[in-house]
């Protein structure tokens, strides 16, 4: 930058001054058009090395949040809605591109480049460059007194857009129940107020930064401005204090051309002010989830599973469990003992406990006091790899992906053979279903089981959960939500795949059908569990 313009003011000064000949001119045209290359390949140079930054530290993130996700636990992620999650996972994180790829590129180019720039003008002469040096420090002043404001409105507006996303998620998900109750224009009402609030809080963000360039503007503005008539009048012999008699066209067009490059980088960092207070605002929700406590500390040295054969299921022991939630003992000291192979219902109204009862068993939360024994050893032992091999979970939504049946039955284990693959298929009761597909398990179903009836979806979650024989079964509501014919089926599945593959199961359901199923029916009351008198 220097180099170009002490180039460009001496071939002005050469040719108006001097009188210099073009043959003159040539070494110094070739070393003016070698430093414009330069200096856009080191721009461009600059754009590519901040972009890979940004997106090293992107993908980085993302991967800490997943991890902090999974250790938090499905109760957790249930907890949070797949709304504001994928709004923590793709919105927020996206919105520190800018703060990494420009940002903060340009915060280190506002400090070297007008330090630079001042010493080279003091060359020169020294008037100018106090000039610069005195107007230098008004920029950032007004930048950080507006940033504080800035960044306020900004942490609203991700506040804002989280609650619109959840929202707007859970609706969508529950669309089918709107239309059948005829709520949709209440809940039409409802997004649309949030996003009238939503657009009002962007405005006014986009407004402060709008308001932040205009003041900068005009204080880099009013400075050239004041450097240009000083060197004007001095060129011009009308003033003698300070340089202003030593004053040449090279110097004072040397000057001139780098007054507004010396203002540049300030300008250009105060245009991404507002990103920054964006950036900032989404890192702090985005801190929240990293600091999100693990359901259950992993063992330092997790223990050695029993080499003994789990073929009628595993004993599970539930010494004073109890937990809290939102200051309320959600359990308050259960009592419970599964024999292995075992059948057991846990009833109650909803929200008493049952869902968070599951979680406790299955590793997905740590009780805040009392024991969970797994064959005799407690839960704290195992470590979450060993306690996936040991419990299947079937609940009311099971994840399903884009993609083929056989891709969402197998769900990554790319160890089970063709065989394991279709005697799970035939237990679950899938083989009539897809036989009659044409491609097969090739078919290809949308985002959560887009294509398929529910039914179908928990005979395929089931499939799923016997590819590879667990000893424990956690079935959170398996038939919530089908019809009755669907609902009888299913139980009589998992009657009939228990006697196939026999595992200790633990069930909460509402459901009627489930009595005739379980061995024995506990009702979950006010955080205690009392046998149900109801099941003969």
């Amino acid at each position: 930058m220097i180099a170009q313009a002490g180039l460009l003011a001496w071939l002005l000064s050469a040719v108006i001054i001097d009188g210099a000949l073009r043959d003159t001119l040539w070494p110094a045209l070739i070393a003016l058009l070698a430093v414009w290359l330069l200096r856009a390949g080191l721009t461009g140079w600059r754009g590519r090395v901040t972009a890979s930054a940004s997106q090293h530290v992107r993908h980085t993130l993302r991967g800490r949040l997943f991890d902090a996700l999974s250790a938090a636990g499905p109760a957790h992620v249930r907890a949070l809605g797949s709304g504001t999650l994928s709004t923590h996972l793709v919105e927020q994180i996206d919105q520190l591109d800018a703060y990494y790829a420009r940002y903060l590129p340009h915060t280190a180019m506002a400090m070297a480049v007008p330090m630079a720039i001042v010493v080279a003008v003091f060359t020169q002469d020294l008037l100018a460059g106090g000039l610069l040096l005195l107007t230098a420090p008004l920029i950032p002043i007004f930048m950080i007194l507006i940033g504080f404001g800035a960044q306020s409105l900004a942490a609203e507006q991700q506040s804002a857009l989280s609650r619109l996303s959840g929202l707007f998620h859970d609706r969508l998900r529950g669309l089918d129940t709107l239309r059948r109750f005829g709520a949709e224009a209440p809940q039409r009402a409802r997004l649309a107020n949030l996003s009238d609030d939503f657009r009002v809080r962007t405005m006014t963000v986009l407004r402060v930064a709008f308001l932040s360039s205009a003041v900068l503007e005009f204080f880099s503005a009013v400075a050239i401005a004041t450097l240009a008539i000083y060197i004007g009048l001095g060129l011009l012999n009308m003033i003698g204090f300070g340089g202003a008699d030593s004053l040449t066209l090279f110097k004072g067009l040397f000057i001139l051309v780098l007054a507004p490059e010396f203002f540049n980088p300030m300008r250009t960092l105060a245009s991404h002010w507002h990103d920054r207070a964006a950036a900032l605002a989404a890192a702090e929700q985005l801190q929240t989830v990293l600091a999100t406590p693990a359901a259950r500390a992993e063992p330092k040295r997790p223990t050695t599973l029993a080499r003994r054969n789990h073929s009628s299921g595993l004993r599970v022991v539930l010494s004073g469990v109890r937990h809290q939630r939102r200051q309320h003992w959600v359990l308050n000291g259960i009592d419970l003992t599964l024999e292995p192979g075992e059948k057991v219902l846990i009833r109650g109204v909803s929200g008493s406990g049952k869902s968070t009862l599951l979680s406790v068993v299955a590793g997905f939360l740590t009780a805040d006091e009392g024991r969970v024994e797994l064959d005799g050893r407690s839960i704290d032992d195992h470590s979450r790899a060993q306690l996936a091999v040991l419990r299947g979970h079937m609940g009311q939504h099971s994840l399903m992906q884009p993609g083929t049946l056989e891709t969402n039955l197998r769900f990554g284990d790319d160890q089970a053979s063709a065989v394991d693959l279709h005697r799970a298929i035939d237990r679950a009761g899938l083989r009539p279903w897809i036989d009659r597909l044409p491609a097969g398990l090739a078919t290809v179903i949308g985002q959560d089981g887009l294509g398929m009836s529910g039914g179908q979806l928990r005979r395929l979650a089931l499939a799923r959960m016997l590819l590879r024989p667990r000893p424990l079964w956690l079935l959170d509501e398996p038939t919530a939500s089908l019809d009755a014919d669907s609902e009888q089926a299913l139980w009589a599945q998992l009657r009939s795949a228990s006697m196939d593959q026999p595992a200790t199961q633990l069930c909460v359901s509402h459901s009627p059908l489930a009595l005739a199923w379980a061995d024995r029916v506990w009702a979950l009351t006010n955080g205690r569990l009392e046998p149900d008198d109801t099941h003969d």
